[in-house]
């Protein structure tokens, strides 16, 4: 019998045009709720080129990926998130037509980079961050064993 392990997620289409950070074989969740408020949940086992990444590292390369200019970072912070070291960054994502807002928060467990993005719209974004932020609350993160 098929364990979960063997599910092979999916991506639908519109969910697609705002993927900027994770790759789509890495994403284990994404939601849209609320005026097109998307949340994406990934996770990206060590390869060869981010072997000995520091979380910083990673951070860096990410931005680097997505293309996010210092002038788009309107904050970037340390913080703790399931009892992770992590980097919170938010920034506006140029993917949409209308300009949208991204909070991302990275950590690391055991031999993976685990991202968690929150994009909406600039106009719903404080409405969205308070949602996103309630969420966060509820999360309950397992390793596997």
């Amino acid at each position: 019998m098929a364990g979960i392990d063997s599910i092979q997620p999916e991506v639908d289409e519109e969910a697609q045009d705002y993927i900027s950070i994770e790759d789509e074989e890495n994403i284990r969740l994404v939601l849209k709720y609320f005026n097109y408020t998307m949340l994406f949940i990934a996770d990206e086992p060590e390869n060869q080129q981010t072997k000995n990444f520091t979380l910083k590292q990673y951070v860096d390369s990410v931005k680097k990926k997505a293309a996010i200019s210092n002038d788009d970072i309107l904050d970037e912070k340390q913080i703790s998130v399931f009892g992770h070291d992590a980097v919170q960054l938010t920034y506006k994502n140029h993917l949409d037509w209308d300009s949208r807002i991204d909070t991302l928060i990275v950590f690391k467990s055991d031999a993976q980079f685990f991202t968690i993005r929150n994009s909406s719209y600039t106009v719903t974004y404080k409405s969205s961050l308070e949602n996103f932020q309630q969420l966060m609350e509820t999360m309950k993160f397992n390793e596997k064993l």
